[in-house]
């Protein structure tokens, strides 16, 4: 493997590292997930923890672990699943960047245009870029 190539399973090592340590903490720490993303369970109905568990916690960490694995496994699983796997991931990054930049122009009503909605905005663009880099690279040449 050559420099470049080192240099982007880096990266996406990085980001699959970050977004499974996210996932994990909400897991273990639902109130983490939920000051992250800044949502609370409706009290009128039972079991809104178990969302945070399962989509911030669960989800979320083992999605990035998956592009961990393939990482590890590049050897026998080869480039392509490192590709695949990490491109998923980066597709769940660059939606949540489309949908809070949506939100940050259709609802400016209900307070979304915050400085908190805009970084977070340009981290969801770095965490699917990086994740992605794979698969730029492949089609880079």
């Amino acid at each position: 493997m050559g420099d470049i190539a080192n240099w982007i399973w880096i990266v996406t090592g990085i980001a699959a590292f970050m977004g499974t340590a996210m996932g994990l903490a909400s897991l273990a720490v639902p109130r983490w997930g939920q000051s992250v993303v800044r949502l609370g369970p409706d009290p009128r109905w039972k079991g809104g923890w178990a969302e945070f568990r399962a989509s911030y916690g669960g989800a979320l960490g083992l999605l990035h672990f998956a592009v961990l694995l393939t990482l590890a496994m590049s050897y026998q699983a080869g480039f392509g699943a490192v590709m695949g796997a990490s491109f998923a991931a980066a597709l769940y990054w660059f939606g949540m960047a489309i949908g809070r930049a949506m939100s940050m122009i259709l609802d400016g009503e209900e307070d979304t245009r915050t400085s908190y909605n805009a970084s977070a905005v340009g981290f969801e663009l770095v965490m699917g870029l990086a994740l992605a880099s794979p698969f730029i690279a492949h089609i880079g040449g």
